[in-house]
């Protein structure tokens, strides 16, 4: 079934878990029309009277200004991208989707949306909150903890949803409890606390601030939300004159010009507890890692958990609502399947690194390890209740299994960890019978 996901740091649309569309929520007017996206994002500093990027959290019936063609307030904003989504994923009109909401979403923005949606062509069966729905997929590995919370952020606020499991009854249910936005700790917010990091050392290394002009200016925000999303130091490189000049800005550098505002996020997510983190938190520099030092227990959620949500629920999601319009859906069920504990992967024994093996222990700095030739920062591996964990150093380059890793993961046999030109691998040793 379509899935449509309107955090509008990414606005997507998937099907069967293939993605459609994922695109910002952002528009250009023009006086020839309008452009959304990222191509619309890609002009936002050349343009700024022009560009918008708050009507998908708006959602009513504020004016825009300046008007367009066929734009004068939000909700028109919202219908030509909805139109304009339609036609980029070249959907028939009626086609059936259900829609992924941010919990902050409240229920005359909902409401609005639906009309909306039936005159953008799309057959809304239903509106899941997005945190019940992507936390469902790894609440059953947690069925121990009565609650959990889930952080989302979206362009202009962060989002703590606070969620219950309850065991009443034949079907265990994950419900919404609590919901609380931090504004301060938006993607657009952070962004530009980024911009100006990397504006910074233009002027320190190269005597050239790219903020003084439109159109380095753009290239700059490009790719600071471009490397933000690969998890990636930043290589960001302006061309002005003809002259090109480059910089490099490493992530802890990120992640010191966002304390403020991840302090603030702290707060707000509370005591520590399990917490539910999406692929967007995730790639934000050193905000797991700080919300992890903190206290949490980090649970990382892939960027297709809402739809495997919906793809396991496929009666409660194409049914048709009782009574008229779509249905709200705030608690899901959590099969025998979502509940039962996955096979454990296998226990690692050793540690290898070149021709070397390294028992582990308790605990092991990888560049104790006998096979390791030196370099940089490496990692710790800690035995942990349920198995072992890499702990990435503050400084460390680490990629588990070719994905950066910035705080601690659970890790089994057969994984592999790469730190610069240094290759780890998780083995496990059988002693003959």
């Amino acid at each position: 079934m379509l899935v449509l996901d309107i955090n509008d740091a990414e606005i997507a649309l998937l099907r069967d878990r293939e993605t459609l569309y994922r695109e910002p929520g952002v528009a250009l007017v023009e006086s020839g029309g309008v452009i959304f996206g990222l191509a619309a994002q890609q002009q936002c500093r050349l343009h700024p009277r022009q560009a918008h990027n708050e009507f998908w959290q708006r959602m009513n019936a504020d004016p825009v200004a300046p008007a367009g063609p066929n734009v004068a307030n939000q909700a028109d904003l919202v219908y030509l991208h909805l139109s304009d989504i339609r036609s980029a994923a070249q959907l028939p009109r009626n086609s059936e989707v259900a829609i992924a909401a941010p919990s902050a979403v409240d229920a005359s923005q909902l409401a609005m949306l639906l009309g909306i949606m039936a005159e953008a062509g799309f057959n809304a069966r239903a509106i899941v909150d997005s945190a019940v729905a992507a936390a469902s997929t790894v609440a059953g590995a947690r069925a121990s903890a009565t609650s959990m919370r889930l952080l989302d952020i979206t362009l202009h606020r962060a989002i703590v949803t606070q969620l219950e499991l309850s065991s009443d009854g034949a079907t265990p249910m994950l419900r919404r409890a609590a919901v609380d936005e931090v504004p301060p700790a938006g993607l657009a917010a952070l962004a530009e606390g980024w911009v100006d990091a990397v504006a910074d050392r233009f002027v320190d290394d190269t005597r050239f601030d790219p903020l003084r002009i439109a159109a380095t200016e753009q290239q700059v925000f490009d790719q600071v939300l471009a490397g933000i999303a690969l998890g990636t130091d930043l290589e960001v490189e302006v061309a002005h004159r003809e002259v090109a000049r480059k910089v490099t800005v490493a992530r802890r550098v990120l992640a010191e010009k966002a304390e403020q505002r991840y302090a603030l996020l702290g707060q707000a997510v509370g005591a520590p507890g399990v917490l539910a983190i999406t692929h967007r938190v995730r790639n934000l520099p050193g905000l797991a890692a700080f919300l992890q030092d903190a206290g949490h227990d980090i649970v990382p959620l892939l960027s297709g958990a809402v739809a495997e949500a919906v793809d396991a629920h496929p009666g409660l999601f194409s049914s048709p609502a009782q009574g008229s319009g779509a249905q709200l859906i705030a608690a899901l069920p959590l099969d025998e399947g979502a509940v039962a504990e996955e096979h454990p992967p296998a226990l690692p024994t050793h540690l290898l690194c070149g021709a070397v093996a390294l028992a582990l222990g308790d605990a092991v700095e990888a560049e104790e390890h006998p096979g390791y030739s030196g370099g940089a920062p490496l990692f710790r591996l800690k035995r942990r209740d349920q198995g072992f964990s890499v702990l990435p150093h503050p400084k460390a380059d680490i990629h588990l299994n070719g994905t950066r890793i910035e705080f601690e993961h659970a890790v089994a046999a057969g994984d592999n960890i790469v730190c610069g030109h240094s290759e780890f691998r998780l083995i496990t040793v059988v002693e003959p019978a």
